[in-house]
């Protein structure tokens, strides 16, 4: 592990200064739909008004994804917006605030519900009124199912070519674009799912927390929820001024578990700009959790070992472990890093 790590430990510092992105995650933009998954058109227009007093700069997604692959530079303060479910409410009530803005969006669709023409559902007409004005439609699966609950005889392989590649094509055919980026449909996945979009070339992303600079896992790609009991503007100010922790993609564990016991997480920071005192890593469902630090010499610079555990078992279906630390050098910002954890016995999750 040690070996594999020394690579990583002058990335950061190696790479442009400002490689890095937030990005955040809606779905409806309604007052009359899901609490859980909505935000009022008000209070989504606070979102954008926080965005433009803090001096965030909103790019476009894949041009994005693309850049940090490449080590380049994005512009400080980088943040881009997706919505999952491509809901009407996005194209009546979203877009028109972001288009007075100028600001590019990405639209996560599941083509299986627009060829069902769901009234909620936008229809491909629309769609691609949304792409030729300048944004990004892309891959949710073909019908939004619990992709981790592969159907009993069918491979990995033939699941995803149904679910993801089917969705792509569709894609294709009606749109005439294939930008290979995958959001997981409830945020869940596997590392078998994992193999298998690697493979394929594709961007997977999820629900989990937190920045994505090039040492992320470019197939579990954290997003920060923006909707819901996320909506508060107060606590996305802070996910917006946030930055990863030099976390490579091997340390991410299987997210799956056999029951709601909340494993334990041990990983590996190469020591920089943050104090090991400062690191404290969070349950979802708990607040702080138990968070033991210890340093280790390596002959590239020092590794902080972090190894926290939730006291309390999972009270759903899914969870997260957020650890995170204020940065030295720039005030006001902090360190990011999330684990996924599922508990797939809760059927409705």
């Amino acid at each position: 592990m040690i070996k594999k790590l020394i690579p990583l430990l002058f990335l950061l510092s190696t790479s442009p200064a400002w490689a890095q992105l937030v990005i955040l995650q809606y779905h409806h933009v309604d007052d009359s739909t899901p609490a859980a998954t909505s935000i009022s058109p008000a209070k989504f227009a606070e979102h954008l008004q926080l965005l433009e007093d803090e001096g965030m700069q909103v790019v476009d997604l894949a041009d994005a994804m693309t850049r940090i692959q490449a080590g380049d530079a994005l512009p400080e303060k980088a943040v881009a917006i997706t919505f999952d479910d491509a809901y009407r409410s996005v194209y009546t009530q979203a877009w028109p605030l972001l288009k007075a803005r100028k600001w590019p969006f990405t639209v996560f669709v599941n083509p299986a519900f627009v060829d069902q023409k769901y009234s909620s559902i936008m229809t491909w007409d629309e769609l691609k009124e949304l792409q030729d004005a300048g944004n990004v439609v892309a891959n949710h699966s073909m019908h939004h199912n619990y992709l981790i609950e592969r159907p009993n005889g069918v491979s990995v392989d033939e699941w995803m070519t149904m679910e993801v590649g089917e969705a792509e094509r569709r894609l294709e055919d009606e749109l005439g674009t294939s930008h290979r980026m995958l959001a997981y449909p409830y945020g869940e996945f596997n590392l078998e799912m994992i193999d298998w979009l690697k493979a394929h070339n594709y961007l997977a992303f999820g629900q989990h927390s937190g920045p994505v600079a090039k040492i992320s896992h470019m197939q579990a790609i954290p997003r920060f929820p923006a909707a819901g009991v996320y909506a508060n503007p107060e606590t996305l100010r802070t996910k917006l001024y946030t930055m990863p922790f030099a976390i490579g993609p091997e340390q991410l564990q299987q997210p799956v578990l056999a029951d709601a016991n909340m494993p334990a997480l041990t990983l590996a920071i190469p020591l920089q700009d943050f104090y090991p005192s400062q690191v404290q890593c969070f349950a979802s469902s708990e607040g702080a959790i138990a968070t033991e630090k210890t340093q280790e010499k390596t002959e590239n610079g020092e590794l902080l070992k972090v190894s926290t555990q939730a006291a309390r078992p999972m009270p759903g279906g899914r969870s997260r472990y957020n650890c995170t630390a204020p940065s030295k050098a720039h005030k006001g910002w902090y360190y990011w890093y999330s684990q996924l954890w599922i508990n797939q016995s809760v059927k409705k999750r």
